[in-house]
């Protein structure tokens, strides 16, 4: 009787290492709200690819059979699809869940609101006194600071070349409080004000009612330490103060979470169809074939046993 062989099984193929190879895009998903542990999911998918090149130049399936071009192959398609397509892919996952935060009744962007968030939570940083004791000073200070900003950085986008403009746009969040209507933005600013003033209020007044669980945990957490640092100072409103930036931090986290899932959304449903065009397209009709094209005497002297193995 003779036992069926059964098919091959690449180990590579497995739930875990396939895992594996998806760990950087993960970490390109959540690099809004955890960027350390973003970038460290890298490592996972750098391991696996190397492991996986190394297979596929050594391995024809179930057959030894070393070839630098099967390995040379896997490279280009892996390097396509997982260091650049998809995080791509995802970036720009990530990019459209902002424009989404028009459809609310604010009607600016979600990158305006952190934008905003931002901004008030250096206003409060800098703040000194009383500058939390009157809403309409408090008010002031943060739309007319802003107002200054947003003239200051339409002045700087307009003069910046065109390289430092893109590289602003795309990696940092100079530019996000000039996208959208300034009177929404403005109206939006100066909302954010009076809830983080009337919180400020609250705080003093212990109406712990209308104090968000989080800022009031963070309050009381820096209380002790603040009234040793500061011992005859007003060491309550330092507390206050550092309780109203992490009700900021709160909001522009909330911001950075739908992100987060626009990222991971958008990573399940193009990982494949990704997958299959590079594949199918990319490999099958131009990538391949002019691997194979390639002269056989230079991949017998640039061997992988012989550059990375010895």
């Amino acid at each position: 009787m003779i036992t069926p062989v059964d098919s091959y099984k690449d180990p590579l193929n497995s739930n875990s290492a396939v895992l594996m190879s998806y760990s950087n895009e993960v970490g390109t998903a959540i690099s809004e709200i955890a960027p350390r542990l973003g970038t460290a999911l890298w490592a996972p998918t750098f391991m696996y690819l190397g492991a996986d090149i190394y297979d596929k130049y050594k391995n024809d399936k179930d057959n030894y059979n070393p070839s630098a071009k099967r390995a040379l192959k896997r490279a280009i398609f892996q390097g396509i699809t997982c260091l650049v397509a998809l995080p791509a892919v995802i970036f720009a996952g990530q990019c459209a869940v902002s424009p989404l935060g028009r459809l609310d009744k604010t009607g600016i962007s979600g990158n305006a609101k952190d934008a905003i968030y931002r901004h008030t939570r250096n206003v409060i940083d800098q703040a000194h006194g009383t500058a939390l004791e009157n809403y309409e000073q408090f008010k002031e200070t943060v739309l007319k600071t802003l107002q200054n900003k947003i003239n200051a950085r339409s002045n700087e986008k307009q003069t910046s070349n065109i390289f430092k403009k893109l590289y602003r746009i795309l990696f940092t969040h100079r530019y996000d409080i000039l996208h959208g209507d300034k009177a929404k933005i403005m109206a939006f600013a100066e909302k954010n004000a009076k809830n983080t003033f009337d919180i400020a209020q609250a705080i003093k007044n212990g109406d712990t009612a209308n104090i968000p669980r989080k800022i009031y945990k963070k309050y009381k957490q820096v209380l002790p330490r603040m009234k040793e640092t500061y011992k005859d100072s007003d060491y309550a409103f330092q507390a206050t103060r550092t309780a109203l930036k992490e009700y900021q931090k709160t909001m522009i986290f909330k911001n950075k979470m739908l992100k987060t899932i626009g990222g991971l959304l958008t990573l399940i449903v193009f990982a494949k169809p990704v997958n299959d065009y590079v594949d199918k397209q990319i490999m099958d009709k131009y990538i391949d074939p002019s691997v194979d094209q390639l002269n056989v005497h230079a991949f017998k002297r640039f061997t992988l046993k012989k550059n990375f193995l010895s």
